[in-house]
């Protein structure tokens, strides 16, 4: 598969990896990849690759002299994005500039999980399958610290912790699908002290 309009390398970047190439004859090409981190930005990849590496379903895109290589994924997440290269005192590299943005999983996005066995057990398999994916998009996570009394116990952390929007999150997002999934709980409480919250998304 072929396609001539899809990733942009500056003159600078170009002459890089041509210099790169140069030093590596097995080499002929540079695939390029983006993945989703479930955060806001994609993790980005750069390899010189021999022909053996390439597959039947790659992108490949013609850059002058330099064949670009993508797998259809990339390929999606870099529509229009341009590579560059600076010299600079603070970084020296390439960089990446992307108008796309990966999509963020949000809470009740999607099937909901397989919940079976007892309220916990169930509880965990929640936080561990759809709302700390979720909240991860802020550098968030959720601690299940147990169950009483129909009660759940929860610990945020990470960019929830000190967060100005926890309590939003918890009331609307969290909690309404705690207790929608398992009707069992009639509470979920937050037992974090978010006053020592040394990074929090939302101040």
């Amino acid at each position: 598969m072929s396609e001539t309009k899809m990733i942009i390398l500056t003159d600078e970047a170009k002459e890089q990896v041509l210099s790169a190439l140069a030093q590596q004859p097995g080499k002929t090409a540079l695939r390029v990849e983006a993945k989703t981190t479930g955060s806001t930005e994609f993790s980005y990849g750069m390899k010189l690759i021999g022909q053996e590496e390439r597959t039947p379903e790659d992108l490949i895109i013609e850059a002058g002299e330099l064949q670009i290589v993508l797998d259809s994924k990339s390929a999606e997440y870099l529509k229009g994005a341009t590579i560059d290269y600076e010299e600079g005192i603070v970084r020296t590299g390439f960089k990446f500039r992307n108008p796309n943005r990966p999509e963020i999983p949000k809470i009740g996005d999607g099937p909901s999980p397989d919940l079976t066995g007892s309220v916990a057990e169930r509880i965990q398999r929640l936080i561990d399958t759809e709302l700390n994916p979720a909240v991860a998009a802020h550098g968030g996570v959720i601690q299940f610290l147990g169950v009483r009394d129909n009660k759940a116990y929860l610990g945020f952390g990470g960019g929830c912790h000190g967060c100005g929007m926890v309590d939003v999150t918890l009331k609307q997002g969290v909690e309404a699908r705690i207790r929608e999934l398992i009707p069992e709980i009639e509470e979920v409480v937050d037992t974090t002290d978010h006053s020592t919250g040394e990074n929090p998304f939302y101040t």
